[in-house]
């Protein structure tokens, strides 16, 4: 400690500690795994409040990597800075909900009672503000990130509230927990959310069956991914079950695409926030079913709230059984989950894209092929679907395929989850059954369009999930 404390002086922490006094326990929890570099960046930066340029070097030479390559990350993420950015970065999410409910009105408000630039540090260095993508809140607008944290239903009287606590230099731990509330607005249920689903049981379904009789009860089901591609589930989870594994370390990945990021989309986050049971209970299923020992699940940087409560769920889990060595039992069948955050990038809500970010490298597409089925995660076979995709497979292990398939119509069968915002009495997230006709089905879409309206802009904001309901009603 002394000789890295001596080596790397350039940027001390505000108590005059070393870089290394916050990065090595960073690097031990992540076992000093290059993979992991964007959480240690992200953890880093928690700690000191930016990447300090020694920073990279002490990670630089700790994972054995060329800085540029360290840098590269850092310089890629929106979340991720490289200069001081204020003890509070302010962030108001911007798409076409929030700028409907006055998020600008709001943003030119705060600056003017903080005194502050737009996209620029305050003077004194304690707060700056901006503007970000869309934050997945659009049904409980504007809303802002402060430090990585969500806060909902901004209205002048909390921004000019936030103004003095900020003034205050008050902890967040110390404001109203009111403006952190986030609610699921649940308006219409169908199986999936309806259900009572106890945790395990879908595994302990599909362990019953076995791993052939899972992977067919996939295919009769008819399942296609919820994501946007709407790709056979079952073709994707086949490829990577018979790819054979490379560089001599027999592996084979599962991995939850939570990087829910297209605008006016939430549908994840209230999976995440109240069916969390079912989406691990569906990647474990699929670790059973493709031969998979590791899931790992990328939840976009947005959705820094729900860390907390995941991997507390995660640990019970672990601690009755459903997941580790062995699961539920059943000896030969290991499985454990991690949870990696995003740090801001749009671009890795495709897959390819996410992979990369997933192995702590800048988040840009690769070339296909290979595609992840054969060539993944590290270089090994890997399933990558989204959060809904998941836990309509934990539904196929507890019901059958059959049960499934008949649900819908022959071509797309069972339900979709549709996030619904903008000009609306009751925006929030509506189940169907795939195959509602396009007079009644879109007129229940409406879900309460507001008087005098024309409703367009209504379905319009639909962008994901309208995408998907169209694609597959054909």
């Amino acid at each position: 400690m002394a000789a890295c404390a001596e080596r790397f002086t350039g940027g001390l922490s505000m108590g005059g500690s070393s870089h290394c006094d916050y990065l090595d326990p960073i690097l031990n929890r992540y076992r000093h795994r290059p993979d992991c570099l964007l959480q240690m960046l992200r953890e880093g930066q928690e700690q000191f409040g930016y990447v300090h340029p020694d920073a990279i070097d002490y990670l630089s030479e700790k994972l054995k990597l060329p800085r540029a390559r360290v840098e590269g990350v850092a310089s890629f993420y929106s979340f991720l800075h490289l200069q001081p950015c204020g003890k509070y970065r302010v962030l108001f999410s911007d798409n076409i909900t929030d700028r409907m409910l006055g998020n600008q009105t709001l943003l030119e408000r705060m600056c003017r009672n903080l005194w502050v630039e737009r996209g620029k540090v305050s003077e004194d260095g304690l707060v700056s503000i901006d503007y970000t993508s869309c934050t997945g809140m659009c049904d409980q607008g504007p809303a802002v990130l402060v430090n990585g944290q969500a806060l909902t239903g901004m209205t002048t009287e909390r921004i000019d509230r936030i103004c003095e606590l900020i003034r205050a230099k008050a902890p967040l731990s110390e404001w109203p927990s009111a403006y952190f509330a986030v609610a699921d607005n649940i308006r219409r249920r169908d199986v999936l959310l309806s259900g009572d689903w106890p945790a395990g049981e879908a595994i302990r379904a599909a362990i019953a069956r076995g791993a052939v009789a899972m992977l067919a009860e996939l295919k009769l089901s008819n399942l296609r991914g919820r994501g946007g591609a709407g790709f056979t589930t079952h073709i994707k989870w086949e490829s990577a079950r018979e790819a054979p594994c490379h560089a001599g370390k027999p592996a084979r990945y599962i991995v939850c695409n939570a990087d829910e990021g297209e605008p006016g989309t939430f549908k994840d986050r209230v999976l995440l926030n109240s069916y969390a049971d079912l989406l691990f209970d569906g990647m474990t299923v699929a670790g059973f079913t493709v031969g998979a020992a590791t899931g790992l699940a990328y939840l976009r940087g947005e959705y820094h709230y729900l860390l907390p409560a995941l991997l507390a769920n995660l640990e019970q889990r672990r601690r009755n059984g459903l997941l580790g060595s062995p699961v539920c039992s059943q000896a030969g069948f290991d499985f454990d989950i991690e949870i990696h955050l995003g740090a801001g990038a749009y671009v890795c809500g495709e897959e390819s894209a996410l992979l990369e970010s997933l192995e702590g490298k800048r988040g840009i597409p690769r070339n296909r092929p290979p595609y992840p089925v054969t060539e993944g995660y590290l270089g090994q076979p890997t399933v990558v679907n989204n959060v809904e995709t998941l836990c309509k497979a934990a539904l196929i292990a507890l019901r059958g395929g059959a049960w499934f398939s008949g649900l819908g119509t022959k071509q797309s069968t069972g339900t979709k989850l549709l996030s619904i915002s903008g000009d609306v009495e009751n925006p929030g997230i509506y189940e169907y059954p795939f195959g509602i006709s396009g007079g009644s089905g879109a007129q229940r879409l409406r879900c309460g369009q507001r008087a005098g309206d024309t409703g367009q802009r209504t379905l319009g904001n639909l962008p994901g999930d309208a995408r998907v309901l169209a694609s597959h009603c054909v």
